[in-house]
């Protein structure tokens, strides 16, 4: 009897973190533990069992997606577009648009990050999605503006990538002023090697040509004590660096 209650404990349990992942109603919870344990039975039947594997679902109507013109199918982009015309989940076209944005299928990759931050609000991955599809798509200003919003409820987000795309995209849409800011501000949390040689150059741009050598100098410096890994990687940015110095009589040993 006690093997049956403990079994009965466990499945309980996976089931309540199935219903957390897949986002759906709290009652379901307070159902599995005040009729414990039908109510864990009642809910692998009513809503894993009819859901699949994919996380996120809940039962709501039936819907049909259209497939767009030149849109190639997969069995990923297939099951989950089933999900979305069963249960609508923020989830579903978050999966769906980050499954395009891998395939580099940009214009079909934004539309489902949008219709995923419309369902859900706090859904960063959704809102980080799209603003790499914008930029991949050549629309900085607009891509820039989707990472400030990221920016701005997680400063951190993927280790700095996010504010470092946002001064990226601020740079490549030609507003260097927000470009010069923001960069500075990735700078002073990340020591992204990128960051700071574009960081520099833009203050050369401004007429700030110490300043720039000055960053320049440091970013060569900081390469000094890389371990190799981390100096190959940033091995571009350090000869540029270089090169940038030389030019403007400056030689480092």
């Amino acid at each position: 009897m006690d093997i049956l209650i403990t079994l009965a404990l466990v499945f309980m349990v996976w089931m309540c973190i199935d219903c957390m992942q897949r986002k759906e109603h709290f009652v379901w919870i307070i159902i599995m533990v005040v009729l414990f344990p039908v109510g864990a039975v009642a809910y692998y039947f009513t809503v894993k069992s009819k859901a699949g594997n994919i996380p996120g679902q809940s039962i709501l109507n039936t819907v049909k997606l259209k497939n767009k013109p030149g849109e190639l199918e997969t069995d990923e982009t297939l099951q989950l577009k089933e999900m979305i015309g069963k249960f609508h989940k923020a989830y579903h076209y978050e999966r769906l648009g980050q499954t395009y944005l891998d395939k580099k299928q940009y214009d079909l990759a934004i539309p489902q990050f949008k219709e995923a931050i419309k369902r859900d609000n706090e859904s960063n991955e959704a809102r980080y999605g799209l603003g790499k599809a914008l930029h991949a798509m050549g629309n900085y200003s607009e891509a820039a503006e989707v990472l400030g919003e990221l920016v701005k409820i997680d400063k951190k987000y993927d280790y700095g990538n996010a504010i470092f795309g946002q001064a990226e995209c601020y740079r490549l849409g030609g507003l260097e002023d927000k470009a010069l800011k923001t960069y500075e501000e990735v700078i002073k949390s990340f020591h992204f090697f990128k960051a700071v040689y574009h960081y520099a150059n833009l203050l050369d741009q401004k007429g700030e040509k110490d300043e720039a050598i000055s960053q320049m100098k440091s970013l060569v410096g900081s390469s000094k004590d890389l371990p190799d890994y981390k100096l190959e990687k940033e091995r571009f940015w350090i000869d540029e660096a270089y090169k940038f110095l030389k030019k403007n009589g400056v030689e480092m040993a």
